[in-house]
């Protein structure tokens, strides 16, 4: 599914059918951590589960540090759709490495949906998700195009940044999930990561209001990849721990359900921000207060088992 949207997209003949494409791109996208996370909990034990996590969740990390690094030298190179064909190199490699894996032989838990319900503290992870993946994904999506228009980047070096919070990112998602399953607890490290990614929005609000010269944006991607990037790995760590026995499938998919659901509305609204005030400050600003409010909705957040060896 993944190779076959990464192809729809770079082969799309309109920008309808590339719209079309992108949203298909979620179909992977969601299908995989569920079925991955299940596979987790039937196999691996309980404090080992957040470096296992952590290197599984870091593999978007390394698609985005090595998309920011790599897709502006071959669109130089060539062109920007051979450029994404080149990509269908990651997961071509991944199915073939699956071929011939079999899934847990462990006795699966049947549970009724409709008797058996998630607790609060997985819908309040869903929660989280959503501020935290609408906040995020503003930042993302809009620090490349800041650095160039507003702060006077080159276009290589804007694009550099996303590899900065990739490269952060991959090791944050190991360190953080290890760290809070063994040591800190899952609540008390979502919300160090929040308040991590409230510096950044910050500093780019400062550096927008020229406040802060725009050397800040390197420290500000910095945090980016190295808080709120993480949370993922975290939050999947904590539905694992969180849902009842055989529902960990049905608990990841509301979390990312409500994540990628801010992931969706985020950017938009960063550039309609944009766009009304004519400035990127108000839009920094807002995403420094959600991601402020993520760091308070985590205080609902259980902190869980920690083991400490």
């Amino acid at each position: 599914t993944g190779a076959a949207t990464l192809a729809a997209l770079a082969l799309s003949p309109t920008y309808g059918f590339l719209l079309g494409a992108a949203l298909a791109t979620g179909i992977a996208n969601g299908w995989g951590n569920p079925a991955t996370n299940a596979l987790i909990v039937d196999n691996v034990p309980l404090g080992s589960r957040g470096i296992v996590t952590g290197v599984k969740q870091s593999g978007v990390q390394i698609g985005t540090f090595l998309g920011g690094l790599l897709l502006p030298i071959f669109t130089a190179w060539w062109d920007w759709r051979v450029a994404v064909l080149v990509f269908l190199a990651m997961p071509l490699g991944g199915f073939i490495g699956l071929v011939g894996v079999k899934g847990s032989h462990h006795e699966q838990v049947r549970v009724e949906w409709s008797s058996e319900r998630l607790p609060g503290s997985v819908w309040w992870i869903a929660v989280y998700g959503f501020i935290s993946g609408l906040a995020t994904q503003a930042l993302i999506a809009w620090i490349p195009l800041f650095a160039e228009e507003d702060q006077l980047w080159s276009g290589p070096a804007a694009g550099s940044l996303i590899a900065v919070v990739g490269f952060a990112g991959i090791a944050s998602r190991i360190a953080w999930s290890r760290a809070s399953e063994r040591f800190i607890g899952h609540g008390r490290t979502l919300r160090i990561l929040g308040l991590m990614t409230t510096v950044t929005a910050l500093l780019l609000a400062f550096a927008a209001m020229d406040v802060l010269p725009s050397w800040v944006l390197v420290p500000a991607a910095l945090f980016l990849g190295g808080g709120a990037v993480a949370w993922n790995a975290v939050g999947m760590l904590a539905v694992m721990e969180f849902s009842p026995e055989g529902m960990v499938g049905k608990g990841t998919g509301l979390v990312l359900f409500g994540f990628l659901l801010g992931l969706a509305v985020g950017p938009p609204l960063m550039g309609l921000s944009v766009d009304i005030w004519g400035t990127y400050v108000p839009g920094w600003f807002a995403t420094a207060f959600l991601l402020a409010l993520s760091a308070v909705i985590a205080f609902k957040i259980p902190s869980g088992s920690t083991i400490d060896r």
